[in-house]
């Protein structure tokens, strides 16, 4: 584990504000309109019956499981990690053209969507400039004191 004294590049510090604003901003929009949080996800898994708790409940899931890759890059300088939010960030990039289509076509702005979609991309940018590829790339070294 990276101790939490060690200074973290800008980068890692913007990835991780970054992503972290994207879920809670996904998260506050999606508790924002509970009943059109319904209807999507009743559009998407249609085998689940979609109680007002258990898009709460879903919505506090995916918030959580977007803190396990901040927390892998911050704390371990995980690889695993940083490849997996670039992923992510692929996926989203990859489904963008259909909400910008759907905008373009009469459609809302979402303004929460968009806002979330450019700083998720942001986030996996930030994970690989130059100051970050040091820091996913330096050694730990072990502390002789600690076994003393």
């Amino acid at each position: 584990m990276i101790p939490l004294s060690r200074a973290r590049p800008l980068s890692i510090n913007m990835f991780a504000a970054a992503f972290l604003a994207a879920a809670l901003i996904a998260f506050l929009d999606g508790l924002w309109d509970i009943p059109a949080m319904q209807t999507l996800l009743r559009g998407s898994l249609r085998g689940i019956a979609w109680s007002r708790d258990a898009v709460i409940v879903t919505l506090s899931a995916r918030f959580s499981i977007v803190l396990i890759p901040i927390a892998l890059v911050w704390l371990r300088a995980s690889n695993f990690a940083r490849w997996m939010v670039t992923v992510l960030a692929l996926g989203k990039l990859i489904i963008a053209p259909d909400g910008i289509a759907a905008m373009a076509n009469g459609g809302a702005v979402d303004t929460a969507w968009l806002t979330a979609l450019a700083l998720s991309l942001l986030a996996a940018v930030m994970l690989f400039t130059p100051a970050s590829n040091r820091w996913f790339a330096q050694k730990q070294e072990v502390d002789s004191a600690v076994f003393e």
